[in-house]
């Protein structure tokens, strides 16, 4: 993989959170075929954040590293929100703290858990009654599922999920015409008012 196809990687599965729709996208990279993942993150650590966008790997086991592409503003405005912060709490996580202290702590969950820790929903943005079935029925018996497990509100669920397969399509069709990351951060406002009428529908 070449910069060129981190780039798609990421204009693919990250493409909410670039085009400001979503606080946060989690993409894993095999370290097989992308061993220089953490240089390459750093070349763009910096044009990145004045567009508001950070990444972090959260999680580099032995075959997988686990990147965090995130919007800052909009992850600590979802977190503040009173159970989001009830469920954080249950897991260890100190509320009062910064952003940057609890993706420490989400990093330490990672390293000392088997499976994904549950509360990584909050932290991508999910509906919060979601994440909550997801924790309650351990992934079974949810309404649909998509970009994640559903439990509450399908058809709100569904809007969402359209909205993000347009916008996916937006930017992976940009990338693909030789356009940059940041080229496309830029042309947000070209499809961010489009996608969001469709969730509010």
């Amino acid at each position: 993989m070449t910069c060129a196809k981190f780039e798609s990687v990421i204009g693919y599965h990250c493409s909410p959170v670039l085009m400001g729709m979503k606080p946060a996208n989690l993409v894993s990279f095999s370290k097989e075929k992308m061993p220089e993942l953490p240089e390459i993150i750093s070349d763009y650590k910096e044009s990145l954040e004045r567009e508001g966008i950070c990444m972090e790997i959260i999680c580099g086991c032995r075959k997988h590293y686990l990147l965090l592409v995130y919007r800052p503003d909009m992850l600590q405005e979802y977190l503040k929100q009173e159970e989001a912060r009830n469920l954080l709490l249950q897991d260890g996580y100190n509320i009062d703290g910064s952003l940057d202290e609890m993706i420490v702590r989400l990093k330490e969950r990672f390293f000392h858990k088997t499976e994904f820790p549950h509360e990584i929903g909050l932290f991508l943005g999910y509906p919060i009654e979601d994440v909550k079935g997801f924790r309650k029925f351990g992934g079974s018996g949810c309404k649909m599922c998509g970009y994640w497990k559903v439990y509450d509100d399908v058809e709100q669920a569904r809007r969402i999920f359209d909205s993000y397969d347009k916008c996916r399509e937006f930017t992976a069709a940009q990338i693909r015409a030789g356009y940059s990351i940041l080229q496309v951060v830029g042309m947000k406002h070209l499809c961010t008012s489009q996608m969001l009428s469709l969730i509010h529908i």
